[in-house]
C-alpha cells in the first residue's frame, strides 16, 4: 500500500528557503568565510537545497507515464 503524505512540502516554502539561505551566505564578508558564521549558513544552504532536490525527486516519481505517439 502506498503512503500518503498529508501535509505535502509547499513547493513555494521551499524555494523561497533556499533563497534566503543562499542569500544569508552571499551576504556574509569576505573575511568570514570559513568562521563560524560561515558554516552555519552553509549548513542551512545545503538543508535547503536538499529539500528542494527530495521535493522535485518526490514530483518526478508522481508523474504519470508518458504514452509515446505512434507515426506511421
Amino acid at each position: 500500500m502506498r503512503s500518503t503524505n498529508v501535509d505535502p512540502p509547499n513547493a513555494l516554502d521551499l524555494i523561497s528557503e533556499l533563497d534566503r539561505a543562499t542569500e544569508e551566505m552571499m551576504a556574509l564578508h569576505v573575511e568570514q568565510v570559513g568562521g563560524e558564521r560561515w558554516q552555519e549558513a552553509c549548513a542551512r544552504q545545503q538543508r535547503a537545497f536538499r529539500a528542494w532536490r527530495d521535493y522535485l525527486f518526490r514530483k518526478a516519481d508522481e508523474k504519470p507515464p508518458v504514452r509515446r505517439l505512434s507515426i506511421a
